[in-house]
């Protein structure tokens, strides 16, 4: 087993500032790298037993996800979890299946486990459980869906702008009939779809109710929610799907129903299908979707530098901080181009 002596040798950094970058205090980038890339070659972590006797602290952070097997967070908590080792934290990780009972329950018992922290992509509406672990001193960080009014770090993207600007470009080429399939009603797809009819509002596009679906996260459903804009007397000339799961399910209608993409109908996504860990084959069926890709792995490690930074801190003068992460666009021939075809 690796020891602290052996990162001192592999890095050529000082023995002191070692036990800085793993305590989670701050170092020189040089530094950091050079750390960083010693601690992965000696696959050395801290022991976090030792280190909790002296003081007092349990070197174990929980984490609350919604389902392990949504495509959007393996990756996030990856990421999150090989950080949280590299700094001595082991990762207690549950998931609550969009069950609000179950979630608070899960946090209550980590709590009560006397975790270091938590990191929770929550479903609720108030975040009152949220609150107790805030008022309890206990650092909190939210992913990906937080919560309206709850004072708390969080990380997230820009989902409003993204969409915004996704639907504005559809707009200038040519669209003005859009559908949108949207999930059910968390924070993460309320953003987004005020993204969306800001876009239409402020290209003076009307929004119509006909052209609006919400599928529901059971087998199947964003298929036929998909076809049913299809099938409208009047469909659509792009439909645009919310999330991960929602380009899932017009992928299968394209395939299933041998729809032509951009002829039948124009597509376009929040999540890139072939960016998520067992999709890549995506990429070889023609169009790929024109799509928002969110930076997954650099969510889990900015959630996870942002615990290690309240856990060195403490709660005391609590400012909570808030990480908005840029995502990218991808324009594809999956967006027919109607205002040069007309």
């Amino acid at each position: 087993m690796s020891t602290i002596l052996d990162v001192e040798k592999k890095s050529g950094v000082s023995r002191s500032t070692i036990s800085r970058f793993i305590n989670g205090k701050g170092v020189k980038e040089e530094n950091r790298n050079k750390i960083e890339q010693a601690i992965q070659e000696l696959a050395y972590f801290k022991n976090p037993m030792a280190s909790g006797l002296k003081s007092k602290k349990s070197f174990t952070v929980g984490c609350v996800m919604p389902d392990i097997t949504d495509p959007f967070f393996p990756m996030v908590i990856k990421s999150f979890q090989f950080h949280m080792l590299q700094n001595g934290y082991q990762t207690l990780i549950n998931t609550y299946g969009n069950d609000l009972d179950l979630e608070i329950e899960q946090v209550k018992t980590l709590e009560n486990k006397r975790v270091d922290g938590l990191v929770i992509a929550s479903g609720s509406k108030d975040g009152q459980h949220i609150r107790k672990c805030l008022d309890d001193n206990l650092p909190v960080v939210l992913v990906d869906r937080l919560v309206d009014g709850l004072v708390c770090d969080t990380v997230s993207v820009d989902n409003y702008q993204a969409v915004f600007d996704a639907t504005s470009l559809a707009i200038r080429k040519g669209h003005k009939k859009i559908g949108y399939v949207r999930g059910p009603e968390v924070y993460t797809d309320i953003v987004r779809f005020n993204g969306f009819k800001d876009a239409l509002k402020s290209n003076k596009v009307e929004l119509r109710e006909e052209y609006i679906v919400e599928a529901d996260i059971v087998e199947h459903d964003a298929t036929r929610q998909f076809m049913r804009l299809v099938n409208l007397t009047q469909p659509p000339t792009l439909i645009f799907c919310s999330n991960v799961y929602l380009a899932l399910g017009a992928f299968e209608a394209i395939l299933e129903y041998k729809l032509n993409i951009p002829k039948d109908v124009s597509v376009m996504t929040f999540d890139r299908l072939s960016s998520f860990p067992y999709f890549g084959f995506v990429r070889s069926i023609e169009p790929e979707f024109s799509s928002i890709s969110q930076p997954l792995k650099t969510i889990g490690i900015t959630a996870a530098e942002l615990l290690l930074k309240r856990i060195t801190k403490g709660m005391s003068d609590y400012e909570p901080m808030h990480v908005e992460l840029k995502t990218s666009f991808r324009m594809t021939n999956s967006v027919a181009d109607l205002a040069h075809t007309r």
